[in-house]
């Protein structure tokens, strides 16, 4: 009898398990879709960012300090099918690192400003083809850059962007599941990678942000059903750190729309509204 009851309870259990597998199998079949019709979306980009600097503070008058350039990697994405790309800004551009920073010496506190001018840049596509391109406007409050592959680029050729469309959005709240696509560095080849995870907070004043499981810094940001929900960048308030959060698609679309009609040189700023103010 006891030989009978053991199978039978493992009989129920065997049985039990294919549910919770196929449930599962289920949750994963959004992002599944997602990866396979959005991946070529996110893209690298590199650039080499000139930091120059100027400090005031001292007694004997400014200190001389000499640029410095920084080679600078990070992910975007393609948002435009001309090949305009987002990014979080202080991916690219390191001079928030440095700027406000006070320094103690002997002759008074150094304080620090610095400017970067970013050269060389590069949209990175999945099979490796480098397209040489611009920044043309830049948002350091809501921490986008928005970069286009220069005019005329023979690298251009013959090349099809798979680009999100901003207008295809979905908003979310906390403890919805949502798809966060990526892409590894040139150790892995630079391949497509998904995560599946949820909102986990959302912050509605001085304007909407979100977070999420794993977001990561210029990648977008999907709900389940395929609607992109926003892309990440770097909220900062100097002096009490940073943290990654999502800026939902429609914020984005209206900064888009800016730099879609902006020349690169000089790189448009966009002024902040009140409301951008940290």
């Amino acid at each position: 009898m006891r030989l009978i009851t053991v199978v039978l309870l493992l009989g129920t259990f065997v049985w039990m398990r294919p549910p919770g597998g196929r449930a599962a199998e289920a949750s994963a079949a959004p992002a599944l879709k997602i990866f396979t019709e959005k991946q070529e979306a996110v893209i690298w980009v590199s650039a080499v960012a000139k930091v120059s600097f100027h400090a005031e503070g001292l007694k004997d008058g400014p200190a001389n300090i000499p640029d410095r350039e920084q080679k600078m990697e990070t992910l975007a994405t393609l948002i435009d099918a001309g090949g305009m790309a987002v990014t979080a800004l202080s991916n690219i551009d390191p001079s928030r690192d440095y700027t406000g920073r006070e320094i103690r010496t002997g002759s008074g506190t150094l304080r620090l400003e610095a400017n970067a001018v970013l050269k060389e840049v590069r949209l990175i596509l999945g099979d490796g083809t480098e397209i040489p391109s611009e920044v043309v406007m830049r948002d350091v409050d809501l921490d986008l850059a928005f970069i286009k592959p220069r005019e005329g680029s023979k690298e251009l050729k013959g090349v099809t962007f798979q680009a999100l469309d901003l207008k295809d959005a979905a908003t979310a709240n906390v403890t919805d599941d949502v798809v966060t696509l990526g892409r590894m560095d040139e150790v892995l080849n630079r391949a497509p990678s998904v995560t599946r995870g949820h909102i986990t907070s959302v912050t509605r004043k001085p304007r909407e942000f979100l977070r999420a499981s794993g977001a990561a810094l210029g990648c977008p940001t999907f709900s389940v059903d395929g609607k992109l929900v926003g892309i990440a960048v770097n909220r900062s308030v100097r002096g009490k750190g940073s943290s990654t959060v999502i800026i939902p698609s429609g914020d984005v679309l209206e900064i888009a729309e800016q730099a879609k009609s902006t020349r690169s040189a000089p790189v448009a700023d966009r002024k902040p509204a009140k409301e951008d103010a940290p």
